[in-house]
């Protein structure tokens, strides 16, 4: 979320948005000549390629920069083109910004980077532009450096992008060429390489709780609370991970038992869910470690709005029996915190706590306040901002399931009539993954007969195909190696390896064969892919994109005909990964590319395979 890493950044640096600047100008055009002009005299010319090169202003508001070859007639031109986006927005009449950007083109062409061949596969394309874009970012800052211009100011020009949201979180860039920019700062700037390591893990963590995994969340918010115990954000979002980890394992029986409505379960940072595979069942320890971590971001900052409400989600689903009273408490003070922390809140995190305040009530029989706030909330998700928010599906779902609850309990027949629709109608809008689902059916088929009225079938009413957690990593009994990690780290964990080497000549990426446990690993310095090869390789579980769903495996050896059942209504495409000739059937959506032979999956490989449209 922008707002929250841009206060990470302004709290951990002390340091606040440059000043504005005018529009570009001539000075601005002399400034970018005079400062390559300095690059070029304390660069050595390279023998295979037209030197000196040319510096262009391009008259466009994009904020980018770049190298290339440009062929003019009987010779070709090397160039280095700046976008006057980019000196307006970034720059600012900063020279020593102007020459971390203009050392890094030229260090493209210093580096050879120009003149390679483009690689075979989008994959092997985005992971060696990844890989040349932190050597540019090396070789530029020490070319900037023989040139006189500062480091620590250059360094600025990175934070300056930050500061404008032109960032993704580290694990999202493994789908892009370039890598992300607090990994790029956090190689230069070595003095506070520890607080940029925890800035990308905070980021990461981000990413994970949108991207429903819980156990990747909670690990790399705890890198953030080890390295950085104050940072109140971390502590909230790490207890709000743990508590989805406990949540996602309740089953039908538990929720049964435990007598609430459905939860809209949205932090207002971000909403995590998981792919973790767990035992289904009460954890009551875990539920414990979630409640001490909101707890401590209630220690450092008393009135977070986000603490308040993620406890109230946490005592309806006390292992020992909801505390419904504790649980409005805290609603009720979340919701009236939020608004005064508008720039830590969005709209649908703060429908989402009236939504759980509203099941709260109705579990204490407040069935007129719960009613009221339910139509509060309705009326508020009419709005067309809030309905463009990728919460408002989950938020409309448990309003209508609450809603229809509230209206089965009634002894007036019509009311009753009515929740039979809606409950109908929700049972057709949610996946039955999810564990509410059964639930609604439960009630719908009682309602059903206590009235005369047909209940249609549980296969009538699924009709929403599934949508599946992405996979980004794969855990045995002793190892789990994810995407992203330190190749070093992944090659310490798994041991020796059978065999490995160089992918492509000429290049760092490698790969590792470990055949006794079913694996190969493929990186530069980080994971890039795993395949899943052989007997001995392990299962790769999924899970569907709703709280509390079911797990189904994935392995190598199953018919092709049982994966095309698992993942019916799926989307899917054929690319390849490293051979050109060699198609995987990609599944965007769950991370996870398949290989067949013979009618079997004889290859599966967990990785981001990105469609660059080069």
């Amino acid at each position: 979320m922008k707002v929250c890493k841009r206060l990470l950044l302004l709290l951990a640096l002390g340091c606040g948005l440059p000043p504005a600047h005018a529009e570009v100008s001539a000075a601005d055009g002399r400034m970018v000549r005079e400062v390559f002009a300095r690059l070029l005299s304390a660069a050595a010319a390279p023998r295979d390629l037209p030197w000196p090169p040319t510096v262009e202003i391009i008259a466009s508001d994009r904020i980018n920069a770049q190298a290339g070859l440009r062929n003019e007639g009987s010779a070709w031109q090397t160039t280095v083109l700046c976008h006057e986006g980019l000196l307006k927005k970034v720059i600012q009449g900063n020279q020593d910004r102007m020459a971390y950007v203009l050392g890094h083109e030229l260090a493209h062409h210093l580096l050879g980077h120009t003149k390679k061949p483009e690689a075979a596969t989008d994959f092997l394309y985005a992971a060696f532009n990844r890989e040349q874009e932190l050597q540019a970012d090396h070789e530029g800052m020490e070319l900037a450096l023989r040139a006189g211009f500062s480091y620590r100011e250059g360094l600025t020009a990175m934070r300056r992008m930050m500061e404008l949201g032109y960032d993704y979180p580290s694990f999202e860039m493994l789908s892009s060429d370039h890598p992300a920019w607090v990994d790029r700062i956090a190689e230069l700037d070595h003095e506070q390489a520890e607080l940029w390591r925890a800035m990308s893990a905070f980021e990461n963590g981000i990413y994970f709780l949108g991207a429903q995994n819980y156990g990747m969340a909670e690990r790399a918010f705890r890198q953030v609370t080890r390295e950085f115990p104050g940072a109140y954000e971390a502590w909230v979002n790490l207890g709000y991970a743990q508590l989805m980890q406990y949540a996602d394992a309740l089953d039908v029986a538990d929720l049964r038992r435990m007598g609430i409505g459905q939860l809209a379960a949205s932090g207002f940072y971000r909403r995590p869910k998981s792919l973790e595979f767990q035992l289904r069942g009460v954890n009551e320890a875990l539920w414990a470690e979630a409640a001490r971590s909101l707890r401590e971001a209630l220690k450092l900052k008393p009135d977070l709005a986000t603490a308040y409400a993620d406890l109230g989600v946490a005592f309806l689903l006390k292992p020992s029996g909801k505390d419904v009273a504790q649980a409005v408490e805290l609603l009720e003070k979340a919701i009236h915190l939020a608004p005064k922390q508008m720039t830590l809140v969005d709209d649908a995190a703060w429908l989402s706590s009236v939504v759980n305040l509203a099941a709260a009530d109705a579990a204490m029989g407040n069935d007129q306040k719960a009613e009221q706030m339910i139509k509060g909330a309705e009326d508020a998700l009419k709005d067309a901002d809030v309905k463009a928010l990728p919460e408002a599906a989950m938020i409309a779902g448990a309003l209508q399931y609450n809603r229809a609850m509230l209206l089965a309990r009634s002894s007036d027949a019509a009311r009753q009539r009515l929740a039979i629709a809606e409950l109908e109608e929700y049972l057709r809008r949610t996946t039955p993954a999810m564990t509410w689902w059964e639930l609604a059916y439960e009630r719908y088929s009682a309602l059903c007969a206590l009235l005369g009225q047909r209940a249609k079938t549980q296969k009538d009413l699924e009709t929403v195909a599934a949508q599946f957690r992405p996979v980004t990593g794969i855990e045995t009994e002793h190892v789990r190696i994810e995407l992203g990690q330190s190749m070093a780290e992944a090659r310490s964990q798994l041991g020796r390896a059978a065999s490995g080497g160089p992918v492509v000549a000429g290049t760092s990426l490698v790969q590792y064969d470990y055949p006794e446990r079913g694996l190969r690993v493929m990186g530069m310095q980080q994971v890039l892919a795993i395949t899943l090869r052989g007997e001995k390789a392990p299962a790769i579980p999924l899970r569907e994109a709703v709280p509390g769903s079911s797990t189904f495996e994935l392995r190598v050896g199953m018919p092709v005909a049982l994966l095309d059942m698992a993942m019916s209504g799926t989307a899917y495409d054929l690319r390849p990964l490293v051979e050109p000739e060699v198609k995987y059937r990609f599944y965007s959506e769950a991370g996870v590319a398949v290989k067949m032979r013979q009618g079997r999956v004889s290859e599966m490989v967990i990785g981001r395979v990105p469609r660059l449209g080069k």
